[in-house]
Parts: C-alpha cells; structure tokens; sequence
C-alpha cells in the first residue's frame, strides 16, 4: 500500500490555492481541509471571526489549525491522503506539517502556488464571499496579499517542494503537479 500524501500550500491570497486544492482533492480521492471553512465551522459567521480577530490574545488559528490537525493526523493514520489548505508560511509551520506527515507515514508535498502580485489583489477583491473565502476591498486585498508575501519565508532548501503556476488551467496545473512528484527530489 502507498503511503496517503499530506498536501498543503503556500501563496498569497488570490493565487489559485482553493481553484487547485479543490481539483486536486478530487483527482487523489483525498480529504480537503480549508482553513476558512473550518474557521466559519468553529465561529459561525464571518462577523463572529472578524470579533474573534480582533481579540487578545488572539485565539482563532490556534482553534483553528487545531481542529485541522486533529482531523489530518486521524485521516493519514487511516492512510487517507489529506489537501490540507492551510498557508505553510514559515519554516516552523513546515516544520509542523512534516512532523505531522512523518508520525503518520505520510509523504509531505508544499506546493507552492504563484501569480502576478496585481493578479492576486483582483482576485481576491472580485471573488464571492462564501463559506470558504472572503471577499476584501481594494486596499484590504493590498495589504492582506502584500502581508503573506512579505512574511513568507522562503523554503529554497525543502526537497518537497511542487510550484504551480496559479495562472495555468487545472489540467495544465495536475500535469506539473504529476510530473514533479514524480521526481526523485519530491520526497
């Protein structure tokens, strides 16, 4: 039996994360875990997490990753592949996900997801809010796609990296995603 993937993702708001995860989960017969959609599970309505962000100490990632590790840790253990849509952002948020991936046998894949910075911002400014993303304004897009850009530390030495171009279809998109796990590297 082949050991079940952990998917999971960096990029900015905007970049075609959700479009590729939302796909991919299909094609792998996995389990998809969307942080937004777990954080409105947990709150109840958007205006419930906006109030909790705003609180200190500011509690809503802890529940929230929380829960999606729990939920991660008992699928894999089952040997059920995981799309975990989170954004890995720092080498400890990596660091974390391959702990998580290695106490259950699962092979870690960060796949990295890259568009235009002008790209991202229209994106997230024109997609519909729902109950798996939120919808900013110009200037709130802006500054939510220019933080995660800033305050995303790089991942040049990681071996199990997979880049998709967030501006390419879906089939174009799965091509990459099979031809780069299947290198040697993408462990």
């Amino acid at each position: 039996m082949n050991a079940p993937l952990l998917v999971t993702f960096v990029g900015v708001p905007g970049s075609g994360k959700t479009y590729f995860a939302t796909r991919l989960t299909e094609r792998l017969h996995a389990v998809r875990l969307n942080s937004d959609a777990m954080r409105l599970a947990i709150f109840g309505s958007l205006d419930a997490i906006e109030k909790a962000y705003q609180e200190r100490p500011r509690q809503v990632n802890s529940y929230v990753f929380g829960a999606m590790d729990y939920v991660a840790r008992e699928l894999l253990h089952a040997g059920t592949s995981v799309v975990y849509e989170g954004i890995q952002r720092t080498k400890s948020d990596r660091t974390h996900m391959e702990q998580l991936a290695g106490a259950a046998g699962a092979r870690i894949v960060l796949v990295s997801v890259t568009v235009d910075e002008e790209v991202a911002i229209n994106r997230t400014i024109n997609r519909p809010a729902d109950r798996q993303t939120r919808q900013f304004d110009e200037a709130k897009a802006r500054e939510v796609v220019t933080h995660f850009r800033e305050h995303t530390e790089p991942f040049d030495d990681l071996n199990y990296v997979i880049n998709i171009d967030g501006t390419h279809t879906f089939a174009e998109q799965y091509a990459s995603f099979q031809a780069q796990l299947s290198q040697p590297t993408v462990s």
